[in-house]
């Protein structure tokens, strides 16, 4: 991974969205970064974000247009809410789905956030799982196989 002193802007900004630098990520905003670009690692800055669980950088992101349902399809990549699924973080789940998180969308080995969320066996996790379920269903007709 480059320095970030050498990176464009939009490295700098995924950069600071990973490190929960709220103050570095309004700047970049303002200079114009694009919030939808992604990385080498194939993410955007609010994948990095979310799968930290920064929660005010992941508003301000969403904020500035950041696509919740971002993915790389050519590489099969997962939405932010498909890397959230795996960490059982609840609130960052929450605040995804809030923004339109389609918990439907295959990733990485066609997983979906809901496949993901369903195999965790923490308390935490099966609620995850229990509020993808919900949206699922409701907004998504998702039927179970």
């Amino acid at each position: 991974m480059e320095d970030v002193d050498s990176c464009t802007n939009y490295c700098r900004l995924h950069f600071a969205a990973k490190d929960g630098d709220e103050n570095l990520v309004k700047q970049q905003i303002e200079e114009g970064c694009p919030v939808n670009d992604f990385d080498e690692l194939r993410k955007t800055p609010l994948h990095h974000a979310s799968q930290k669980g920064h929660i005010a950088v992941i508003k301000l992101l969403l904020e500035a247009g950041a696509d919740v349902n971002a993915h790389d399809e050519s590489k099969i990549g997962d939405t932010p809410l498909g890397e959230v699924a795996g960490n059982c973080d609840f609130e960052v789940a929450k605040l995804l789905i809030d923004a339109g998180a389609n918990p439907t969308i295959p990733g990485w080995m066609q997983l979906t956030a809901l496949h993901r969320a369903k195999t965790r066996k923490k308390p935490e996790g099966k609620a995850v799982y229990q509020l993808l379920l919900d949206v699922a269903r409701k907004k998504f007709n998702y039927r179970e196989r």
